[in-house]
């Protein structure tokens, strides 16, 4: 397609993908976004909240990151808001020291994070308080993203991370280190069953002066998605040009098949108020200092809401 809009994201996870970000992976690496008529540039920084801020100076257009960060940079009066989902939960596991054998242990320990009020803060607070362990407990350190984080555990200066499942599959298989999994996706799906995941967001003024890069994102966005839900063969080409991690075949069957299962992948955008009424109820019972929000302050659902009637709902 000729005559391309560009658009600048501001990508959360830093320079790595992983299955919690394949979705944008997926848009660029299959051609969902320049089918769409964009040329995406991608802006590496270390965590949604970088990203969010990369958004409202102007770096970028739109934001990769974690929901926390939009919701809290709304509730203090930034006029951002986001525009579609990315996925519906987290592809994680927390891997701890070999000295940690049961979640009692975690009292504390150090628990490296990207930053503070990123994606992986986030989440590790959900699973802190849904383990019953008072949060002035854990030791939190902020690291930046998972390869830094990764070299911290093997060094053993850090105790504990939430680390992307590839990783945590390559670490627990390395006979050259003792980290182990504590718990993993289907242990933190049980313990935390409404996951904090990536959305992508912009500001109220680029929404207003920039619709049709918006809609043209969103749709492209949903299509990776279904994609990815769909087809093996989309996921693990997608998996194997972006995630560097080597694995084995029969394991990014079983992730695939575990995210499906699952509902992990935003296959209609998730848009929906049940879903984001939950979330924002979550999120305000960790920040009850910040002012409330509703889900109009923070979701801009138009432009899922356009994209489903032009290609229908998923049919799961």
């Amino acid at each position: 397609m000729t005559n391309l809009l560009p658009i600048r994201l501001a990508a959360g996870s830093g320079p790595t993908f992983g299955v919690d970000d394949l979705a944008c992976a997926a848009a660029t690496h299959l051609g969902f976004w320049q089918d769409e008529g964009l040329d995406v540039t991608w802006t590496p920084v270390h965590g949604g909240v970088a990203a969010m801020q990369s958004v409202l100076t102007g770096e970028t257009d739109v934001s990769y990151g974690g929901l926390g960060p939009v919701l809290k940079f709304r509730a203090e009066g930034q006029p951002v808001r986001s525009v579609v989902s990315m996925a519906r939960a987290l592809a994680q596991n927390l891997i701890v020291q070999p000295d940690i054998s049961s979640p009692d242990q975690l009292r504390g320990k150090s628990w490296a994070i990207d930053g503070f009020g990123a994606l992986s803060h986030h989440m590790a607070r959900l699973v802190v308080k849904a383990l019953n362990i008072s949060e002035d407990e854990i030791d939190w350190q902020a690291v930046g993203p998972p390869p830094e984080r990764i070299e911290r555990l093997l060094a053993g200066t850090i105790d504990i991370s939430l680390i992307r499942v590839e990783e945590a599959w390559s670490l627990n298989n390395d006979e050259n280190n003792q980290l182990h999994t504590l718990l993993g996706f289907t242990e933190l799906k049980e313990l935390v069953p409404l996951q904090p995941h990536g959305v992508l967001a912009t500001t109220e003024d680029y929404e207003q002066s920039h619709p049709e890069e918006l809609h043209r994102l969103t749709r492209g966005m949903i299509k990776a998605s279904r994609a990815l839900n769909d087809d093996f063969d989309a996921f693990d080409k997608t998996f194997r040009h972006h995630v560097t991690i080597p694995v084995p075949d029969e394991t990014v069957k079983e992730i695939w098949l575990r995210e499906q299962a699952a509902g992990s992948f935003a296959v209609d955008g998730e848009a929906t108020e049940q879903h984001w009424q939950a979330q924002i109820k979550s999120f305000q019972q960790l920040h009850p200092e910040l002012p409330e929000i509703t889900m109009s302050d923070v979701i801009i659902d138009n432009f899922v809401a356009d994209a489903l009637t032009q290609l229908g709902n998923h049919q799961n």
